[in-house]
């Protein structure tokens, strides 16, 4: 630090703090107390003026913070949409794929059921004869139909 001009002070303090203060010299191989009032003084300004540039700085850091968190938040918040984008693919891919198959065990179901009507209309016509095996399938379709129809209106109530 350059030389400063130095000015008498003269003050009263109380007699533990004059001793402490030539302690402080002592300790510190400083000349006289002059150099350790001299130093606490500038350590209190050094102080002062710290609080007041923390005081001043306190509002730029508040919305580095803020900007800082808004951030953090808009990221998590595209992660977030990432994630449930690609869960919801994987669930659509699953149920398609639950579909295809209910689809294909439908129209195996179907296929085997034409089958099986074609056999019987066949063997109760080779047993009986055709007006017989046509009377029993229109017979067994009415009465499929009306059981259908039950219960649909079961269904709806």
């Amino acid at each position: 630090m350059p030389e400063e001009q130095s000015v008498q002070l003269n003050v009263w303090i109380p007699k533990d703090l004059k001793e402490y203060l030539a302690e402080k010299a002592k300790q510190n191989n400083k000349s006289g107390m002059n150099s350790v009032v001299a130093e606490l003084i500038r350590q209190e300004r050094a102080r002062e003026q710290g609080e007041i540039i923390e005081q001043q700085s306190l509002p730029v850091l508040q919305e580095i913070v803020r900007k800082e968190v808004r951030q953090a938040l808009a990221e998590q918040r595209k992660d977030l949409r990432d994630d449930r984008e690609e869960a919801m693919e994987a669930l659509r891919k699953h149920l398609n794929k639950g579909f295809n198959r209910i689809a294909a065990l439908s129209v195996h179901i179907i296929r085997n059921a034409g089958i099986g009507r074609r056999l019987t209309y066949t063997l109760l016509a080779k047993a009986y004869d055709a007006e017989f095996a046509t009377s029993a399938f229109e017979d067994a379709k009415a009465k499929v139909h009306r059981e259908l129809m039950s219960k649909m209106k079961e269904d709806d109530e």
